[in-house]
């Protein structure tokens, strides 16, 4: 099935998906991801802000909580700095922005919440690509999943290009790569190669579902001992 009509399909489905497995629901995911030692441990990471209309898993109450309960008991043992995305243009120039509260967030001419370029003060908001340490973890959205890593995207690349972008920007500092990691429905899981994959795709690490970590990578299944 070519990219095309994989995506069609799935965002045909999408709508009856995402009622049917609201249940999968918003709970299990924080708690999985918040109790998971790769989260615990990281000190900056970068995370997608859900939107229902493209029938992501919601990420709201994660970010919150890493907003409202820094390094206080709890599950965040370290003290997290957030970065969250801002598309640029309609040429897959995507920046990641550090915001400290959800307020800094407003939404866009798709009704999408991004950061406004400049805080409150009218400061630049810290870019990730510009900061002095490297980030930890990246939460990844997608239409859909296999257990080899393949990850679905929208079609736009705005997220394998940055990802590429940060690869070679963590090898120049000789910094360790991030681990990247998706955050799935049920539903969203395919067979292995039914997902196209090129040369540009960038695979994740592993997949966060309604049933726990899935680790996929070296690295993701050290990470989650």
């Amino acid at each position: 099935m070519s990219w095309f009509k994989l995506m069609v399909e799935i965002i045909y489905h999408g709508a009856c998906w995402v009622f049917s497995f609201r249940g999968d629901s918003i709970c299990c995911y924080k708690n999985t991801v918040l109790q998971a030692p790769w989260f615990k441990s990281c000190k900056r990471l970068c995370a997608y802000i859900s939107c229902s209309a493209l029938r992501e898993v919601d990420t709201s109450n994660i970010l919150s909580a890493i907003l409202q309960n820094p390094a206080k008991g709890g599950h965040l043992l370290v003290e997290k700095k957030l970065y969250v995305p801002r598309v640029e243009d309609k040429n897959r120039n995507m920046r990641m922005l550090y915001i400290s509260n959800m307020d800094d967030l407003v939404a866009n001419s798709m009704d999408i919440l991004e950061p406004n370029p400049v805080d409150a003060e009218g400061n630049e908001r810290e870019d990730v690509m510009l900061a002095n340490d490297p980030v930890d973890l990246f939460l990844l959205p997608g239409l859909a999943f296999d257990k080899s890593g393949r990850r679905l995207g929208r079609g736009g690349g705005y997220y394998d290009t940055f990802l590429m972008k940060y690869q070679e920007l963590a090898k120049e500092r000789k910094w360790k790569q991030p681990l990247r990691l998706a955050l799935s429905y049920s539903v969203q899981l395919l067979d292995e190669g039914v997902i196209p994959m090129t040369l540009t795709d960038i695979p994740v690490d592993a997949l966060v579902t309604p049933s726990g970590v899935i680790p996929i990578s070296p690295s993701a299944k050290e990470s989650c001992n």
